[in-house]
């Protein structure tokens, strides 16, 4: 998505010496391809020469990792090896599952809810993170080049992207560095206590995708008792008071009912009842100002995809600290945007067929709610004797099919009506949609008597169509929309101008080359193995396993080798940008650097076209030698003798 740009200003003199990565959501893809990713920068040593790592979803699982590892001070290998045997297969879902359905688990963590993603977080804190806080991270004067990090999620208490931020290293700036919180404007967490937090509940924070998992609730859910094999008993365990009392929140409105949603109705009423008549508005806020948040109160949060899929809004705002010199780490030479998303798309499958409905397919719910009635009626007519009794072996039929016909039927009754209450909103242990809010009582009650009318396989029909279109919605439509805007917001500002990058896991597919041949990079094309690996790459769906079918495809292996010698290709182009791309003076980027550091890029360069090359020929040589050299456990080399061409829509077209 790269375009010309408009002007030369905040152009670095060391285009490879700063180097921030943003790394896209996407499950167990994206993890897999940002692996690639740092594998690649590790293998030609421009990973020492990244300061700042931001990150959404899939994404996140790659950056927390590699970021506990460097606090750590352990080896690019070390992590590696990590990463890669707890991505493969489905060992990490199965634990999850195991988690969720033992009942020790949840009574050690009695503050967390019982659902799918608070089991991947306890997994997640076992298997990944060996228990490891927030604070772990925090400011460490290491030999590695790494700065800041920044897990993304969306809070949806104001539906605002969440930035779970650390600075990894010490930041000795004399001005204060207000843009750098652990969340937002409007809500945000004291670093002291966010330290406490997590980092596994960071990463179920940031990778909770909708329809997959529910929200995670805070602080609730960020709570926990003991520190699982914790020897320091000095550890104090995190409680939901603590998290409150250190939070901020921001009132959106100063209504009533927010003041109650924050601090509690009683509260709000003694506090009012203090005010004078007819109080200012500044009145009433500083009336507020020293309250404690009330004891139960919750923010959801889920996914930071919905708000920022790629992590390219944290890592611009990042770049902003540093320019206007909020910090003393430097401004980005490099911005490389690692993304697994798209703009394709599958079209919407239109309904086919147009069934007339008549017969049984014409029946609606008022006809089964009389049928039922009747049925009942008979039944307790059974039961009653009104209808003659018949004994056959001393056993009284009719009333032993009267009890189950009466059961059957009002049982089918009061869950109709259980379900017309749940849609109103008026269940009080099932909550329910509150049709109610929205509507007046009266619209309520002609809705629902217009849809008993209406056959009951119409209304499948009409849910059927509509759950598909707002899946599209959701999954396709809003996420390639944002994606766009922010893409288009950088690009079009020119304020980046040779400063960002993206490497799309499609860069080198067959899906992308209409767009890749207007480039008229006609020197740099792929060869047909590298395109059937990034095909295969690209094509795997957004989960948070492999499964059989992708082990057997080798996906993983696909994915990672993706990542690594697309890092290349990118790279190599933004070097031919920098040569050939000239200013309104005629000039290039590469012809204003000093000599010393042409030489840099020329050596890079050599070094970017000999592994390219290499990866033309065997796109798994990289992936083969980092599972030798790294020794992972049971390691099997891939080759191309495993992967056919992947997909049938380019047969015969390549």
């Amino acid at each position: 998505m790269d375009r010309s740009f408009k002007t030369t200003k905040n152009i670095s003199n060391t285009p490879f010496d700063n180097i921030a990565l943003a790394f896209s959501g996407g499950g167990f893809r994206a993890a897999s391809f940002s692996l690639g990713v740092l594998s690649y920068l590790d293998e030609i040593t421009l990973i020492d020469k990244v300061t700042f790592i931001s990150s959404a979803s899939g994404g996140t699982i790659t950056n927390a990792l590699y970021a506990l590892n460097i606090a750590k001070g352990g080896t690019f290998a070390s992590f590696y090896k990590k990463l890669k045997e707890n991505l493969e297969g489905t060992g990490l879902l199965n634990h999850v599952f195991e988690k969720l359905n033992n009942d020790k688990e949840w009574i050690s963590n009695p503050d967390k809810r019982r659902n799918i993603i608070n089991a991947f977080a306890l997994t997640y804190d076992d298997d990944l993170f060996d228990h490891s806080l927030l604070e772990d991270l925090y400011q460490h004067e290491n030999s590695t080049s790494l700065e800041e990090v920044c897990f993304n999620t969306t809070e949806f208490y104001k539906g605002l992207l969440f930035r779970q931020n650390v600075k990894m290293k010490i930041d000795h700036s004399r001005t204060f560095d207000n843009q750098f919180r652990y969340g937002n404007f409007n809500i945000n967490l004291n670093f002291n206590a966010a330290g406490k937090l997590k980092l596994a509940d960071l990463l179920a924070a940031s990778s909770c995708f909708p329809a997959g998992f529910e929200p995670i609730i805070f602080p609730d859910d960020f709570t926990y008792k003991t520190l699982s094999g914790q020897e320091d008993t000095t550890v104090a365990n995190l409680d939901k008071r603590t998290l409150l009392d250190n939070l901020y929140v921001g009132l959106q409105e100063l209504n009533i009912s927010e003041l109650e949603k924050l601090f509690g109705k009683e509260r709000v009423t003694d506090v009012i009842n203090g005010l004078p008549h007819n109080p200012s508005v500044e009145s009433v806020k500083n009336a507020f100002i020293n309250e404690k948040i009330r004891d139960d109160f919750k923010i959801g949060m889920m996914d930071g995809g919905i708000t920022d899929n790629q992590a390219l809004e944290s890592m611009i705002d990042a770049q902003k600290r540093r320019v206007k010199e909020k910090t003393t780490f430097r401004p980005f030479d490099l911005m490389l945007v690692n993304d697994v998303g798209s703009h394709y798309m599958e079209p919407y499958k239109l309904p086919t067929g147009n069934d007339s409905y008549t017969g049984i397919k014409a029946i609606s719910i008022k006809t089964v709610i009389v049928i039922l009635w009747v049925l009942m009626l008979l039944g307790i007519s059974l039961i009653a004797g009104l209808i003659p009794k018949t004994d056959t072996f001393g056993v009284r039929w009719p009333v032993i099919i009267g009890t189950t016909i009466t059961i059957l039927s009002g049982s089918i009754l009061l869950i109709l009506n259980l379900i017309r209450r749940f849609i109103e909103g008026n269940t009080d242990r099932l909550g329910g949609l509150n049709l109610n809010k929205n509507f007046s009582p009266s619209i309520v009650s002609n809705l629902f008597e217009h849809f008993a009318s209406t056959p009951i396989m119409v209304i499948f029909r009409m849910l059927k169509e509509r759950i598909s279109s707002v899946l599209v919605l959701n999954n396709d439509v809003f996420l390639k929309r944002i994606r766009f805007l922010l893409y288009d917001k950088t690009y079009e500002s020119g304020k980046y101008r040779f400063k960002i990058k993206t490497n799309h896991v499609y860069d080198l597919s067959f899906s992308n080359d209409l767009n890749r041949h207007k480039k008229g990079l006609n020197f740099m094309e792929p060869s047909k193995s590298i395109q059937i690996i990034a095909q295969t790459a690209f094509e795997m769906a957004t989960t948070l396993w492999f499964d059989t079918t992708n082990q057997k495809n080798e996906t993983l292996a696909a994915l990672i080798a993706c990542g690594q010698f697309t890092t290349c290709y990118n790279l190599l182009e933004y070097i031919y940008r920098l040569k050939t791309t000239k200013s309104k003076s005629g000039d290039t980027y590469y012809s204003g650097l000093t000599p010393t550091y042409q030489q840099k890029i020329d050596y890079l360069e050599r070094q970017l076209s000999k592994d390219y090359l290499t990866f033309k020929e065997d796109p798994f040589w990289l992936y083969n030698k980092c599972g030798v050299n790294f020794q992972l456990t049971n390691f099997k080399s891939s080759s191309m003798e495993n992967f056919l061409f992947p997909s049938p829509s380019f047969a015969g077209l390549r």
